[in-house]
């Protein structure tokens, strides 16, 4: 019996990184990159991928596989996020409508920020995040404005787990981040002035607990050629600060 339930959580374990390889980008995958990137045998990645295409979690393409709409519809059932995303959208539509730049929704997930939503026009933008992308907290505007609102322990633990270089731009020596974490929690912003992605710029704000956690952000992100972060900080800071007090009205759904 024991051998078997290691056996089933193996199964569970390898299916899920199949999942998780797809979080980069969220396109389709072919077989050998699939297999790559959840470091799985060739042969188990596709034993595994056909199980999960009979179950409607990945679909089968010309090119290889795609995440299925099994999964979407799984995603949108957990009740927490969809009501947080429910809440923000109107303040997420405001933003976009003023700036006509990428707006996205964050929360925290472990040591990494996860976008639950993003709003974008028809406009020309280098921004390539999409739902249920996960990005460091360190060098991005969502997850620093989170970070800088975020507990002694998950501070020490992110720069232990190491500030690695994305960019030219990241910050690397852990003082100098926990300058800039001191400075956005004076503020109430936070900047990603190409951090994480050249050519992108972006200011967030922190969307506040009653224990003045961060439990969520709102960010605007546009390119360096025509979107300067600081013409948005005020904007941004103010739907941050409405969307808590209506989160607050009917307590946090988080």
């Amino acid at each position: 019996m024991r051998s078997n339930e290691r056996t089933g959580t193996s199964v569970l374990e390898r299916s899920f990184r199949l999942l998780r390889a797809f979080e980069v980008d969220g396109g389709g995958l072919g077989l050998t990159e699939l297999a790559e990137r959840a470091q799985l045998p060739k042969a188990t990645t596709y034993r595994l991928a056909a199980q999960l295409v009979s179950l409607g979690v990945l679909d089968k393409t010309r090119g290889g596989y795609r995440l299925g709409l099994e999964l979407f519809k799984l995603g949108s059932a957990v009740a927490s996020q969809r009501k947080l995303r429910e809440a923000a959208l109107p303040f997420l539509e405001d933003l976009y409508e003023a700036t006509h730049e990428t707006v996205h929704l964050g929360v925290l997930d472990g040591s990494e920020v996860l976008y639950l939503e993003k709003i974008v026009g028809r406009r020309m933008s280098p921004v390539t995040t999409h739902l249920g992308i996960r990005n460091p907290l360190y060098c991005t505007g969502l997850g620093k404005a989170i970070l800088a609102h975020s507990s002694p322990e998950l501070v020490k633990s992110v720069i232990r787990d190491g500030l690695v270089a994305r960019t030219p731009h990241t910050i690397t020596v852990p003082n100098v981040l926990k300058d800039e974490l001191l400075s956005i929690v004076e503020s109430g912003i936070a900047f990603d002035r190409e951090e994480h992605s050249l050519g992108v710029n972006c200011v967030a704000a922190p969307v506040l607990d009653g224990e003045g956690r961060a439990r969520a952000a709102i960010s605007i992100t546009g390119p360096v050629s025509r979107f300067r972060p600081e013409s948005g900080a005020a904007a941004v800071r103010t739907a941050s600060l409405t969307l808590r007090r209506s989160l607050r009205a009917f307590s946090w759904p988080l």
